[in-house]
């Protein structure tokens, strides 16, 4: 099944995003952590790829499992970083053999210890060369990336938009966001986008901050921006780790509250492998996922 069904028959789609571990105890713990996750009836998991080869074999491994194991759709990110055309065609067939269906297509993060992406030799710039091409492969599904305060390498913010309008052209058949703490900053882009013509799903990319610390280096690395009074809270917090979670927790919940109430086409969140975060605000997702299938039975 393409994901891109889930959106046309539901007005309300809850998905999770984590990572793999990168050793065989972390990738116990956390599967063992998953039968949680299933519990709160996600519509589908998404699991990232690790850059320069990193996680990558994990990645594949851990999106079967739960495709085929937990029977849950899964979605493998695949990304341009350190590919040809031909290793990304090996990736895609290895996919294909293990019944997984969805891609989420990426240009990537740099690898570590590098500071800017080089494109690899009879490989991708755009994640829209990489769409085309699995594009090609009518069995995938094909979900791309988009950034509601721009991608934080373009200073052009116009550009940025018009790379989106070219994966979006290239096969990408709805569009999940990198996390955002300001709301106005999504639904600003999403009307745009909208008025634009654009009428793919726009899924809203949810990430709690943890703490001052945590959300800080999340903020830089991704050019997103904190909310003052989220600021102001968790750095009162800083050396309160318990209080600083729940400010995080209460910040996200009061998001989500609003993205339902202007209706969004689903809600994507980043749980980092952490089963709090699943546990807090999975509830609330789950219910709001059930009840858009009602509100389309009636």
């Amino acid at each position: 099944m393409h994901l891109i069904d889930l959106y046309k028959k539901k007005s309300f789609v809850f998905s999770i995003e984590i990572f793999p571990p990168k050793t065989k105890k972390g990738e116990e713990k956390l599967k063992a952590m998953l039968g949680e996750f299933k519990s709160c009836t996600p519509d589908y998991i998404s699991v990232t790829y690790g850059a320069g080869g990193s996680s990558r074999e994990n990645t594949h491994e851990l999106a079967a499992h739960i495709n085929n194991d937990l029977g849950v759709p899964a979605m493998a990110h695949l990304t341009c970083v350190s590919h040809s055309v031909k290793e990304i065609e090996k990736v895609l067939t290895k996919l294909k053999t293990s019944c997984i269906e969805n891609v989420m297509a990426l240009r990537g993060d740099p690898p570590a210890g590098t500071d800017h992406f080089v494109q690899t030799k009879d490989g991708f710039q755009y994640a829209s060369e990489l769409i085309e091409v699995i594009k090609d492969h009518s069995e995938f599904g094909i979900c791309a990336a988009g950034y509601p305060e721009g991608h934080v390498e373009n200073l052009d913010k116009e550009d940025d938009k018009r790379h989106l309008h070219e994966k979006i052209t290239a096969g990408a058949e709805f569009i999940v966001t990198q996390f955002f703490l300001d709301n106005t900053y999504f639904l600003q882009w999403r009307d745009q986008l909208r008025k634009e013509g654009i009428s793919v799903p726009l899924v809203a990319g949810i990430l709690p901050p943890a703490s001052w610390k945590a959300i800080k280096y999340m903020s830089d690395m991704c050019g997103v921006s904190i909310p003052n009074d989220l600021a102001q809270d968790l750095k009162k917090n800083v050396n309160n780790p318990e209080v600083s979670r729940q400010i995080g927790f209460d910040h996200v919940e009061r998001q989500i509250e609003e993205l339902l109430s202007e209706e969004v086409d689903g809600v994507h969140l980043y749980a980092l492998n952490h089963s709090e975060t699943v546990k807090r605000l999975g509830s609330k997702l789950k219910d709001a996922s059930r009840k858009s299938i009602k509100s389309l039975a009636n």
